[in-house]
């Protein structure tokens, strides 16, 4: 019987580590001529304009609700 593997962190900084690494791809891929390019002009639009984005707006939502005076009636 195959055990299930332990992970020691949160599956968050997992995470945190992919968005780090997206963006050290799209920094060193900005520094090489267009001809050197690894990724394809449509492959890094789509990590920059989309995932980047949707990923970063994940990992930064905070489920607390925001006080707001103007609806308390005061």
């Amino acid at each position: 019987m195959q055990q299930s593997k332990s992970y020691p962190q949160n599956e968050y900084y997992y995470l945190e580590e992919v968005r780090s690494i997206l963006k050290n791809v799209l920094a060193r891929e900005a520094k090489r001529h267009e001809m050197d390019q690894h990724l394809t002009p449509s492959m890094h639009g789509l990590i920059e304009d989309e995932i980047l984005p949707m990923l970063e707006n994940e990992l930064d939502y905070d489920p607390t609700p925001q006080y707001d005076p103007s609806l308390a009636g005061i």
